[in-house]
């Protein structure tokens, strides 16, 4: 069952519609329903079928579903023909008709374009999709959520920043005048086509500051993005493209000064302190993340943050002491304690999420949480699954 659903759409019982919002690669978005309904101020036109509702794993395997465009009367053919809907975004809902509710289903990609005799069928596919992702250095382990490399301790839990590998191609800081849902770029570049697939836009300044995603191709001036941007950018905005080919994305330093740098110097630093005058981080915000020591005097350290203010970090009680202690030729980045369970603004923007950890894990947590040894634990949720065609229901 979806999460945060009302009360009245827990316990609904009457007629369903599904709804489907399609957003292009162009940022154009089309409302298609069952019936044609007006719905959250949109109007949605009748030409969507869907046999069967999206297909949920418990497992890496990518979740799936699929639907088809009627073409009744030659339209979706004619739409087709002038925008491209391979590798569109779609977000699909069941409207619960009695109380005028809409809840949200399934987001992903539509792939596999095929022409039936009622229309064009594609295949929604997850946007997590773990055969086309490069993983992050990491270590699964029942008890781990994260692998950090702590020489120190018995049990190292998290990802081992050793293997960090990123660089900022290309020029740095640029000023956005071309900006969009899901677009980003700057007429002064003339970037190679698609040089920076995959590689992550951050913005620095302006409006949408901190925000970060994943580049889905590239002209000379634009970058297109996987995902939508929450607050859309705008000539205020001024962004960076990093490259990170192994390991994790650090956390971003955004406040101040700081900009939307990764690496510091240590212009503050002492044997359990450590930070960069000039900047007015939010008091406490790396709580409980880490610092780590990318280079200099120090370099290799990784401790957990306690607290900070708005220069400095101060690790925690039952941390050592940095040793050798960081000086002003250090440098630091802060690495994300737990990563957000989202994929397009997580610090794996490539990788597994948490909630990925895999069966084996989970089966035994379970089981002894419940007192069983052994049997079946839960239902699988594949394309026999009686909850297939209508996901919200009990």
């Amino acid at each position: 069952m979806p999460r945060n659903i009302s009360t009245a759409a827990a316990n609904y019982a009457g007629p369903l519609l599904w709804l489907a919002d399609i957003t292009t690669r162009t940022g154009t978005t089309h409302f298609f329903a069952e019936d044609q309904l007006l719905s959250a101020g949109h109007t949605y036109l009748p030409y969507l079928r869907v046999a069967q509702g999206p297909c949920l794993h418990r497992s890496l395997q990518a979740d799936a579903g699929e639907i088809t465009l009627l073409n009744a009367d030659l339209f979706i053919g004619n739409l087709l023909l002038a925008e491209d809907f391979e590798g569109a975004r779609c977000d699909l809902k069941q409207l619960l008709v009695g109380i005028d509710e809409a809840v949200f289903i399934f987001r992903g990609l539509l792939t596999d374009q095929e022409e039936t005799d009622l229309g064009v069928r594609f295949r929604l596919l997850s946007e997590l999709d773990p055969a086309q992702l490069e993983l992050h250095s990491r270590s699964y382990a029942q008890l781990c959520t994260w692998r950090f490399s702590r020489p120190d301790k018995l049990t190292p839990c998290g990802y081992a920043p050793d293997s960090f590998n990123f660089s900022q191609p290309g020029d740095n800081e640029m000023v956005a005048d071309i900006f969009s849902e899901n677009t980003l770029g700057s007429t002064a570049q003339s970037w190679i086509v698609d040089q920076h697939r995959d590689r992550i836009v951050v913005i620095t300044q302006g409006t949408g500051r901190a925000q970060k995603r994943r580049i889905r191709s590239n002209t000379a001036t634009s970058l297109t993005l996987y995902h939508q941007w929450d607050t859309v950018p705008d000539a205020t905005s001024r962004f960076d493209i990093w490259q990170v080919s192994a390991g994790g994305l650090p956390k971003l330093l955004t406040h101040a000064s700081f900009g939307g740098e990764l690496l510091l110097a240590a212009t503050v630093a002492g044997p359990r302190t450590i930070g960069s005058t000039g900047g007015t981080m939010i008091v406490d915000e790396h709580a409980s993340d880490i610092v780590f020591i990318e280079a200099g005097p120090g370099a290799g350290q990784r401790r957990r943050i306690q607290s900070n203010t708005a220069t400095s970090l101060t690790i925690a009680d039952d941390e050592p002491d940095f040793n050798p202690l960081p000086t002003s030729s250090s440098v630091w980045m802060v690495l994300f304690r737990r990563c957000p369970k989202d994929f397009a603004p997580s610090c794996e923007d490539r990788a597994r999420t948490e909630a990925f950890n895999g069966f084996p894990t989970l089966v035994p947590i379970v089981q002894r949480a419940a007192g069983r040894r052994s049997g079946p634990l839960l239902p699988d949720l594949g394309d026999t699954s009686p909850r297939g065609h209508n996901p919200i229901l009990p």
